[in-house]
């Protein structure tokens, strides 16, 4: 009930928040589609959560990674997390 209601609430404005760095290269929907990446509307919150943590190893990424890379491994492994899900229950 209530309390659930109220941790996916606070779990999503978590999740909002970290996409607001996001938008500006992905789209505020994340519909845009970047120099060397599909948009990220659409894709679930296991595939976004794969391709950061890629980022965050160095695993993961063509030539334009760098950017990628240096925004994942600023962020902990549970924020990526909270982004991965945001994305995929957020932007489809």
């Amino acid at each position: 009930g209530l309390l659930l209601f109220a941790g996916t609430a606070l779990y999503a404005a978590d999740g909002a928040a970290l996409y607001k760095a996001c938008a500006g290269c992905h789209g505020a929907d994340g519909s845009k589609k970047t120099a060397e990446s599909a948009p990220l509307k659409g894709q679930s919150a296991e595939e976004i959560l794969k391709k950061l943590n890629g980022y965050a190893d160095g695993s993961y990424g063509g030539k334009q990674k760098a950017m990628m890379t240096n925004i994942a491994k600023k962020h902990s492994a549970d924020d990526l997390k909270t982004l991965a899900d945001y994305i995929g229950a957020t932007l489809k």
